[in-house]
């Protein structure tokens, strides 16, 4: 009796079986798709070795049990087939199918059901002359002609899925249905072959290896789920509508001490080795050193929070001194219902959001995300969209406010200010997408295109012969840090063949200046090269003196705000008078920004404040009008 394929086919599905239930798993539905279709396969080899069994000594039994035992093997047959078309649209008909799709899924379902039924009815016969044993009849041919309708079923099913399904998933789906047809026509050629259950197996080897190894889904450094599998689970509880809560832990660190690294190391490892022990959630390590935790339920967050500062508590003050460990302290970023995103690539945006930094300075130590939060971050979204698309179609204007130079009496000066124009030709303002571009990083590319902009029409229209000394623009912090920004700025002058004397960079007072030493060394060069820099907005938000001290600026600028106190109160006249008094005193010039009025100018001049900023002249003016601004009032 040649079965030796049919062993060889036991063999190996019986392993994948046993590898496969020792590993854990998410729960997906592919998953639970894949272990059926072993399953049914399974079978399929042991009813194939059974029958083979009952056609040759099928005379010592009934011969009613060799036809029962040879329709369940072709029965088994289908049900691979039917299995191996479900495992391909997994849970993708349901939740995202169209109608052609939902159809075919349906018309392979009536399929299924009427091929077993009618299986049972048609007839089978056996063949065996002592060296070849096979089956033949109406029953078999029924069986050969579904399988070939699963097999294209298949096909169809990743054509028509192609942008549901991964490319990897449909490239090895279709090597096992060529293999199985392969398979299926020489054993329908030459029936003694009996190679088609073995196919099968040969198929699901394939679809283990390339899909469904659950080794694939673990991090090799701390055995939880890996960050490759978070947003197929998402996408998985997503399209099934499920409520599910989440927890991310990560730490707040600087990040450039090797202390602070060898701490944060230790920690993770820490964290990582006591996870193991919740069982209220998936776990899964995203590999950039901070931890996500799926929960059913908001019920076991605050229990799990609890055990984690227990667990830190008593590593930290372990009886044994040498073994005690300093930890850091975790950040929580908590979403009690993850319904507040619309599908996985929203909700991991919104965690992305709310990975701590260095420049998070809060003294917090966890973060609850509710609806309005996804909210405001939609709205960021939408924003930033707004900027990208206004940078590709070339949409970035900008505007220039001319600055007045009190000891000459024109106007030597003026801030490039970025406007974006809408497609229906209204302007958007800095204060409605700055700080979002800032936020979302995105503000490097949207400085690049004001820097080329503002250096492109100081070429073309050599504004310094209109009066003009210096052109502000502004330096972001992220800019300011970045190590090639020096290179990048000096290719742009070059390009442009603008002076850098021409060029006055503001840098904004903020509190998320950590990276200190890089802009410093980045401005120092620039200074080098001829590059002035002035501080602006200074009196508003986190004012530094530092920032003066430490930093080469040749110009501070009084913020609007204070300029306004200064007619409201004491306190402001005081600080006025002293920064004024101050600057001066390091040789370092004064611009009195948003000057409206003109008691308000002469009450700066009287204070001896060197330019002069603001309404008062003129709001920031388009290229041409701000050209002709120039021309009346300078060159005249």
């Amino acid at each position: 009796m040649n079965i030796y394929t049919q062993v060889c086919g036991l063999i190996i599905v019986s392993m994948l079986l046993f590898f496969y239930k020792r590993q854990p798993t998410m729960g997906l539905v592919s998953e639970r798709r894949f272990i059926e279709t072993l399953y049914a396969i399974l079978a399929c080899v042991i009813l194939d070795i059974a029958s083979c069994y009952f056609i040759v000594y099928g005379y010592r039994y009934n011969p009613l049990i060799t036809t029962i035992i040879g329709k369940f093997y072709l029965q088994s047959l289908q049900i691979v087939s039917f299995f191996a078309f479900k495992y391909t649209v997994s849970d993708i008909v349901e939740t995202k199918g169209s109608r052609a799709e939902i159809l075919l899924d349906r018309f392979i379902k009536f399929c299924f059901v009427g091929g077993v039924l009618l299986t049972l009815y048609l007839p089978l016969n056996f063949y065996y002359d002592g060296i070849k044993l096979y089956s033949y009849g109406p029953a078999a041919i029924l069986t050969y002609v579904l399988a070939t309708i699963y097999i294209l079923s298949v096909a169809l099913s990743a054509f028509l899925l192609r942008h549901h399904i991964k490319r990897q998933k449909i490239h090895a789906l279709l090597i096992w249905m060529v293999i199985w047809s392969l398979a299926a026509i020489i054993q329908f050629i030459r029936p003694q072959y009996l190679i088609v259950s073995f196919a099968a197996c040969i198929g699901a080897l394939i679809m283990y290896f390339e899909l469904e190894n659950p080794q694939g889904a673990i991090s090799r450094k701390t055995g939880h789920f890996s960050s490759a599998v978070i947003h197929d689970y998402f996408d998985f509880l997503y399209q099934n509508k499920k409520t599910f809560s989440l927890m991310m832990i990560s730490f707040k660190t600087v990040g450039d001490a090797v202390n602070e690294n060898k701490l944060l190391r230790q920690t993770i490892e820490k964290l990582s080795e006591f996870l193991f022990s919740i069982d209220t959630a998936k776990v899964f390590d995203t590999a950039e050193g901070y931890f996500l935790l799926v929960f059913d339920s908001t019920d076991f967050m605050e229990s799990t929070k609890f055990k984690i500062a227990t667990y830190f508590q008593s590593i930290e003050d372990n009886p044994d001194v040498a073994d005690a460990i300093t930890l850091l302290n975790p950040f929580y970023t908590i979403i009690p219902n993850c319904n507040v995103a619309e599908d996985a690539d929203e909700l991991q945006m919104l965690l992305t959001n709310f990975i701590p930094s260095s420049r998070d300075l809060t003294s917090k130590n966890e973060v609850v995300v509710n609806a309005e939060t996804m909210a405001e971050l939609r709205k960021h979204k939408l924003v930033e969209k707004m900027v990208v698309s206004a940078m590709e179609e070339d949409r970035i204007e900008m505007h220039y406010q001319p600055i007045y130079n009190i000891s000459t009496g024109l106007f030597t000066g003026a801030e490039a200010l970025v406007r974006i124009r809408l497609k229906d030709g209204t302007l958007v303002y800095p204060n409605d997408f700055i700080p979002v571009m800032e936020e979302t990083g995105r503000i490097i590319p949207l400085s690049d295109s004001i820097y080329r902009k503002v250096l492109s029409f100081m070429k073309s229209y050599r504004v310094e012969k209109l009066g003009i000394e210096k052109i502000e623009i502004n330096l972001s912090v992220k800019q300011g840090e970045s190590p090639v920004f020096v290179s990048r700025f000096t290719e742009l002058l070059e390009h442009y063949a603008v002076s850098p004397l021409l060029i006055n960079m503001e840098i904004t007072e903020t509190s998320s200046l950590i990276s200190k030493e890089n802009i410093l060394n980045n401005m120092k060069k620039l200074e080098e090269k001829g590059i002035s820099f002035s501080l602006d907005d200074f009196g508003s938000g986190t004012s530094n003196l530092n920032y003066i001290i430490d930093m080469p600026v040749s110009i501070v600028k009084l913020d609007k705000h204070l300029t306004d106190e200064y007619f409201k109160n004491n306190k402001a006249r005081a600080i006025v008078k002293t920064v004024i008094d101050m600057a001066h005193s390091m040789d370092i010039k004064i611009i009195a920004e948003g000057i409206e009025t003109e008691e308000a100018l002469e009450t700066m001049k009287t204070l001896g404040v060197d330019y002069i900023q603001g309404y008062y002249f003129t709001k920031p003016l388009p290229e041409h009008e701000f050209l002709k601004f120039l021309q009346s009032n300078n060159l005249n």
